[in-house]
């Protein structure tokens, strides 16, 4: 798999790419809810963009999907780790 480089702007694109993922890896949402752990509703809700969630719980699905989160300065600038 090659790396995609997304501009991510609403609820509803993060829970795209997290429901994208989640079928490529080939689980279900109560296989990846497991993993997690959470519900299968409040992942189902996630993925709808229906749900607003914490920072710390999409950081962990996207760790279990193996997505990796990039911050980009408005002068183009790209954050890093001090």
């Amino acid at each position: 798999m090659f790396p995609v480089r997304m501009k991510i702007e609403t609820t509803q694109e993060i829970g795209a790419l997290i429901r994208s993922r989640r079928k490529l890896a080939k689980l279900s949402i109560a296989g990846l809810a497991e993993l997690i752990p959470c519900s299968p509703r409040l992942l189902g809700e996630v993925e709808r963009g229906k749900r607003n969630v914490s920072l710390s719980a999409v950081l962990k699905l996207c760790a279990a999907l193996g997505i990796d989160l990039y911050a980009e300065g408005r002068g183009g600038e790209v954050s890093s780790r001090s």
